[in-house]
Order: C-alpha cells, then structure tokens, then sequence
C-alpha cells in the first residue's frame, strides 16, 4: 500500500514538474520577438499542412508540419501566392509575405510555439520514464527536475525550430531502442525504428541516430551473443551454429527490422513522394550544364525524366546542407572570427552555457558508472554514446553557428545524472544533491524570461556572454519588442539601430535610424542619441567588414535590452 501511494505522490511530483516547464515557457514565450529562423520554420510548416506541396522545404518538414497544427485553428490566416518557377528565388520572400505582411507576425509566431511547448512536455515525461526505469523515482525527479529548469531546454522549448523537436525524436527513438536491448520486445524495435524515421524527417543532424543505432545493436550483440535470439525468431541451424553467427544474425535482423520501419515513417511524412533529384524545371538545365555534346544529352533527359527515386526532396536538401557546409558560415568565438569555424567551437560553447550543476552531476554519474560495472549489464551505454557521437561530429563541423546543434545530448545527460541520488548511499552526497539543485534553479530563473542569454557563472553569467559567443547562442533577434517596450518606458522618440534579425522594426511601430558603421567624424558636435546594436553586430557577425560598429565597442553601454542589444547614449 505504502508502494502504490509513493509511486503515486512521485508521478504527481512529476506532472507537476512538467507543468512548471509549460508555465514558463508560456510566461516567457511573450517576451521573445520572432526570432531570425522562426519565420521560415512556420511558413514552411504552414504551406505544406495545408498544401501539401515540398517546392519550399528545403529542410525536412516533419516538426514545421507539426508546429503549423495550431494555426489550423487561426480561419483567417492567408498565404501568399507564388511562381513555383522562381522558388529558390522566393522561399524567404515566401516567408517574409507569411509573416510579416499577410498575417499578424506574434500570432502566428506564439501559435506556432504551442506545438513546440507540446514536444518539450512529452520530451520531459521521456526523460522521467527512462530514469525511473533505471534508478527509481529519486533519481527520475533528478533527471526532470534539470530538465525542467535548465534554461538551455526552456530557451528552445518555445521557439518554432526544429531543434527541441530533434531533440525529442532522437531521445524517445533511443529509448525504445534500450527498451528493446532490454526486453527484446519487437514491438520497441517497431518503434524505435518509425521515431528514428520521423527523426530524420525533422533535422538533418538526426542522422547521427544511424551509427548510434548500428554501434548500440553491435555492442549488445558481442555482449550478449550466448543469449537466445528474442521474440521467438527461428533461423536456419547452420547460421545459429556458433555465437558469433547468432550475434550476426540478431544485428541483422534487427536492423532490417528498424529499416523498414523508419522507411515507411519517413516516407510517409513526404506524403509518398517520388521524383527526379533534380530540382522540379531545372532537369534539362543541369543537364545542359554537365553533358556538352548534344547527341547525349538528348539520351541523358530520357533517362532523367524516367529515373524516379522517393523522397527527392530531402536528397535535394542534402545537398544543399553540403554547399552550405562548404562554404562556412560567420563565426564568433572568444574575440576571434572565422567562416571556418574551430574544431573546439562546441566543446566551449557546451563548457560555457551548459549550467554547472549539471556539468558537476553528469561528472559523477560518469565515474559512478564506470565504477559499478553496470556500463553494459544495464545498457547504460545507450546514455553516453549519442554524446560521445555527437562530440565526434562536431569536431568535423565548420557551422559553428549555435549551443542549439547539440541541444539533443541535454537529456542523455539529465537521465544519466539521476543516478548521482539513486545510487549515493552517504548523507552528504544527498546534501550535495540538494546544493547542486537550488545552485541550478537560482540560475536559470535568474535569467528569465531571457533564457536564450544563458551563460553559466565560469564567464560572469549572461552578462558577460556577448565576450565569448553570440548569434543564436545570445543573439537571435529576439530582443525588438522589448527595445520597444523599453523606449516606450523612457520617453525615447527614436533610436538609431543596427539590429540582427528578422523581426521588422515598423511591425513594433519604432522609428528606427541608420546606425553609423564607422565613428562619424562629427560625433562630438551632434546633440545626444541612443545608438541600439545587436550584440552579434557589434562583434563584427555576419557583416563581411569584422570592423564595422567596432568604434562602438570603445564605449560602456548604459543599457542592455535582454541581454542581446546593447545602448549607448552618445556624444
């Protein structure tokens, strides 16, 4: 009886922790302007709900599709039509239009953010439900308890990317997959394969699941391979002769198993697709680009236009990803700028922003894992090898544009910190535990409702984080409506403002004048003025001159709004 109403206070407790999470992101969601991604996130969501038509996902479209389904509820929201052969052309004008211009922006943005807010509560139910297989309901409240408040997670839990919807996908798909190395249940393979297939029609990172899949059932199999093979499944005698075979045989079988399943998902969420991988009216022109010679071309568009594959959209994407990727992207990092990136970009930015607390737990739990023996008896295995893929991967990636590329290793960390409560046996330990937890909800709530400008207490906290990172680990445009909110406090006419990000300064109803790049060489004489830079350009991002705006950095901000934009009263 004690069992049954401890079990039931727990998963009060639980329900009441997530409840925390929606509330604040709810209190928090109104004080965030559209970010920079947002806009081309819904509209694309948007357009194929209600379409059906790929031509604008350059992207997968799963979790936009998804987060479109509250604006379904919205009867008069209008699309801009478009010339489907100007497409690449008009995706961010596409965008602009939806948002901006034919529709209210923050009602279709917040509409948007309720889908995402939705993801983020499932995600944490996850995170409890596998740390309470594992360590029981301590160490579960632990692990959703730093979910909950880590402000990484909140930060993204109510913006319309596809960042928190990876993260979720890729999380629950592993789950079912340690369920099934578990208790070789097929009906866990069945869906650890279609939440991996939605996971790769989410976010192209997702493919990182592949090898944790392929690495997870490898080393299950040359652990277990004296085991039976499960669910009753019969091969010929001399494929099962030796262990070996048998391991063999569970590997392959189990991947062909979460192949087909993760094909259909994914298929299914390109409503069946099938086309040629070029780009729809650019079949002869790419041809025309790689064959000279007339006679073969003419064979080459024949066998073009009868080549059909599934899914070429997402074979599209992919290739765009790799021109973009080769290219770079602006970066920040510590005072240095680069389009190249720097092979330790992400370790930093995960040293910096991750809360310390949790940095501090998961280092237990790691030493207290390799100390029981359990790495592999209880496949704890499967909490720290997506973190150790997605290091390695990051070590090769020149986009170093954000903390948010490895927001998915949060929860492994959160579920393999549990195990720092179930397992501490000492009073102290507990009293550590307690420390570590109010040390992380002071400061995360610290910083609300400016989570995205979280920067832990090793670099001053957010104050100081424009020194060491900026875009979307600070800076993402989110800030426009509260600079107006602020000039509306002061009694300020007008700014003159250089600002990162999408949101549109007549939409706020503020009279915005051109920032200055260089120092106006009258700028003693002018009467005073309130100058208002993004903090990404005011570390020289994405301006192609690293020096432009730099002569404001000569001087103390009076003010910052959210962190993100910094004023200056000048001369």
């Amino acid at each position: 009886m004690r069992t049954l109403q401890a079990r039931k206070a727990h998963n009060w407790l639980a329900a009441l922790l997530i409840a925390v999470l929606v509330t604040l992101c709810l209190l928090s969601m109104r004080f965030n302007s559209p970010t920079s991604d947002e806009q081309n996130h819904i509209s694309r969501g948007y357009h194929y709900l209600v379409t059906g038509n790929l031509d604008l996902n350059v992207a997968p479209p799963f979790v936009n599709a998804l987060s479109a389904i509250p604006l379904l509820f919205q009867r008069d929201i209008t699309i801009p039509s478009y010339d489907v052969t100007h497409t690449k052309t008009y995706i961010n004008q596409f965008a602009e239009e939806f948002v901006w211009v034919y529709n209210d922006a923050e009602r279709v943005i917040n509409g948007g953010r309720l889908a995402i807010i939705a993801l983020s509560a499932l995600l944490a139910y996850f995170v409890f439900r596998w740390a309470n297989e594992l360590w029981g309901a301590p160490g579960a409240l632990l692990a959703l308890f730093l979910y909950v408040l880590d402000p990484n997670i909140l930060a993204h839990s109510q913006l319309v990317t596809t960042d928190l919807g990876v993260t979720c996908l890729f999380f629950i798909s592993t789950y079912f997959l340690w369920r099934f190395l578990s208790y070789k249940r097929i009906v866990d393979l069945a869906l650890a394969g279609a939440l991996l297939g939605l996971a790769q029609a989410t976010k192209f990172s997702a493919l990182l699941l592949l090898p944790t899949f392929g690495l997870a059932l490898l080393i299950d199999a040359i652990i277990t391979r004296d085991q039976p093979l499960p669910f009753g499944w019969r091969v010929p005698e001399r494929l099962a002769r030796t262990s070996t075979r048998r391991a063999a045989v569970f590997v392959v079988a189990a991947l062909f198993v979460v192949a087909c399943c993760a094909f259909v998902a994914f298929w299914a969420t390109y409503r069946f697709e099938t086309g040629s991988l070029a780009a729809p009216g650019t079949e002869h022109a790419t041809v025309d680009r790689l064959i000279p010679n007339s006679t073969l071309r003419q064979w080459a568009y024949r066998v073009v236009e009868a080549v059909r594959v599934p899914f070429p959209t997402y074979f599209r994407g992919l290739g765009w990803l790799g021109r973009y990727a080769q290219r770079g992207a602006p970066a920040f990092l510590m005072g240095q700028r680069s389009e190249q990136g720097w092979w330790y970009y992400f370790l930093v930015a995960f040293a910096i922003k991750t809360p310390l607390p949790v940095l501090i737990l998961f280092g237990m739990a790691l030493v207290l894992s390799l100390r029981s023996g359990e790495l592999f008896a209880k496949r704890q295995y499967l909490l720290y090898l997506p973190v150790a893929l997605f290091f390695l991967a990051t070590f090769l990636s020149i986009l170093n544009i954000g903390y948010r590329h490895i927001l998915p290793v949060l929860p492994f960390i959160f579920v393999s910190a549990g195990q720092v409560l179930a397992r501490g046996t000492k009073r102290w330990l507990g009293l550590a535990v307690v420390v570590l937890c109010l040390w992380h909800a002071v400061g995360s709530l610290a910083v609300h409702p400016h989570y995205l400008a979280y920067f832990n207490e090793s670099v001053g906290g957010a104050d100081n984080g424009y020194r060491y990172l900026v875009d979307s680990n600070l800076d993402w445009g989110q800030d426009l409506g509260n600079l107006k909110a602020y000039m509306d406090e002061n009694g300020l006419q007008s700014v003159h403002l250089a600002y990162f990000g999408s949101a549109r300064t007549d939409y706020y109803d503020i009279d915005a004048l051109p920032l200055p790049a260089e120092k106006p060489a009258d700028l003693e004489q002018r009467p005073p003025a309130v100058y208002a830079i993004s903090a990404t350009y005011l570390q020289g991002g994405y301006l192609g001159d690293t020096e432009a705006f730099s002569w404001l950095r000569a001087y103390e901000p009076v003010d910052k709004i959210g962190y993100s934009i910094f004023l200056y009263r000048l001369p």
